[in-house]
Parts: C-alpha cells; sequence; structure tokens
C-alpha cells in the first residue's frame, strides 16, 4: 500500500466556514475496480480534512495490488473514527455502500459517521435553474470557475489501473492518485453552491412569509380579530 499526505490551502469565505463547520467534517472519495459490491475491490481512497481554517489536509491510501483492499480499509476506520460527519459527492449511491459492505466482509466493526453530506444530492434538484449544464462533480465544479488538472473519467480510470497492475507505471500511478485527489480538494469549495441555494430557499419563504403576514394584516384591518402569528422554520 501507498500512503501519500499532503497540506495545502483551500480558503473559503468566513461565512460558509461557520455555517456549515467545515472543520467539523471529513471528505472522503473512492475508487474501486467496478460497481459490483461482491467482486469488485476498493483501491485508492482520499480523505480531507481542515487542520485550521486555512489549512486542509490530504491522506491517500492507494493500493498497489487489490489483495491491499483490507488494509486500506483498517486506514479508513483508523482516520474516519474521530469525525461524526462526513461528505461526498454522490455517496449515497457508491461510496457508503462500498464501505460498509466491505468493512462487514472483513469484520471490521466500523460504523460510519452518523452524518453523511451527499452534496449531490443537496444540488440535484436545483442544478438547472441555477444554469449548471448537469450535476456531474465536473460540471459544478466548472460552474464555480474550478479548473481541474486530471483529464480522466471513471471509466478511464479503471481501464488505467488494470494497466498499472501489469506495469506498475509511476505515471499511471500520479494519473490515477490525480483524479480521486482533485475529487476530495474541491469538496469543501462546493459548499458556495449549497450556500447560494440556503440563501435563495431562505429568500424564497422569508418572500412567502411576508405575503402571509400581509393578508392576514388584511384581514385583521376587515374583521378587527387579533393578528394571528406566523413562523416559518428556516434550514
Amino acid at each position: 500500500m501507498f500512503i501519500k499526505e499532503y497540506e495545502i490551502k483551500v480558503v473559503l469565505p468566513s461565512e460558509i466556514f461557520v455555517k456549515f463547520k467545515m472543520d467539523t467534517i471529513i471528505y472522503l472519495d473512492i475508487e474501486a475496480t467496478g460497481f459490483d459490491l461482491e467482486y469488485d475491490k476498493i483501491v485508492l481512497i482520499s480523505l480531507g480534512y481542515y487542520i485550521n481554517k486555512d489549512q486542509f489536509k490530504i491522506v491517500q491510501f492507494f493500493a498497489e495490488s487489490p489483495d491491499e483492499e483490507e488494509s486500506l480499509l483498517k486506514e479508513l476506520k483508523k482516520a474516519m473514527g474521530r469525525f461524526k460527519r462526513w461528505c461526498s459527492y454522490n455517496g449515497t449511491a457508491f461510496d457508503e455502500p462500498f464501505i460498509i459492505r466491505k468493512m462487514y466482509r472483513y469484520d471490521l466493526g466500523f460504523r460510519m459517521p452518523r452524518e453523511h453530506l451527499d452534496l449531490y444530492k443537496f444540488i440535484r434538484p436545483f442544478h438547472k435553474k441555477m444554469g449548471i449544464m448537469s450535476c456531474s462533480l465536473k460540471s459544478v465544479e466548472q460552474f464555480i470557475g474550478i479548473k481541474r488538472k486530471d483529464e480522466i473519467n471513471g471509466a478511464i480510470w479503471v481501464e488505467l489501473y488494470q494497466e498499472y497492475l501489469i506495469n506498475h507505471d509511476e505515471k499511471s500511478k500520479e494519473i490515477l492518485m490525480l483524479h480521486n485527489y482533485e475529487d476530495v480538494v474541491n469538496l469543501p469549495k462546493i459548499f458556495k453552491v449549497i450556500n447560494t441555494i440556503q440563501d435563495d430557499l431562505d429568500l424564497k419563504r422569508k418572500e412567502k412569509l411576508a405575503k402571509k403576514q400581509k393578508t392576514l394584516m388584511k384581514n385583521n384591518i376587515n374583521t378587527n380579530e387579533p393578528l394571528k402569528r406566523v413562523t416559518t422554520q428556516l434550514l
């Protein structure tokens, strides 16, 4: 197993960092040899978390052979154990079921952190109205001005990993790890989109509340009945 660590600056507006408690979240993405929970292997895990307000740490665990899957999962369990919240992009459909199944298979006695922030599920209902071409991670990244260095997709990733297992080319390893690295390092930045969505929903709720209050005030003038108090719950 190959392990690589990075410490970089990932700076967000203070409002977003505080509002979403960014330093209490562990950001995660995995790569596997395919989509079959029984037969395919998890072969790359990237984890990210804030050390302080601006400093972001990423740790990558790369399986130089699929037989190292259990070792990767043990490292994942150790790293995630101190977090109660984790963040992914479409992780409820891929990362989470894969990890749970594999942890069970190796009898590692691991439970995922209680709260899963799947940013895909937040954005999907609103992406068209916001002018985002599709709800893919790369489309959302492009929408907020992120330019990736890696140029491969998931299907090419699997093909390249199979080639790596034959020739163990270091350049191929770098490309494989870069793809997964960028999947994680960009997750905190996508909270800018989440914040815009929440602000827009709050505004719409406030406008709706104002209309209700205006109607009630009008009715109160006509009936001389006490004005009813209307409240609404914000996100």
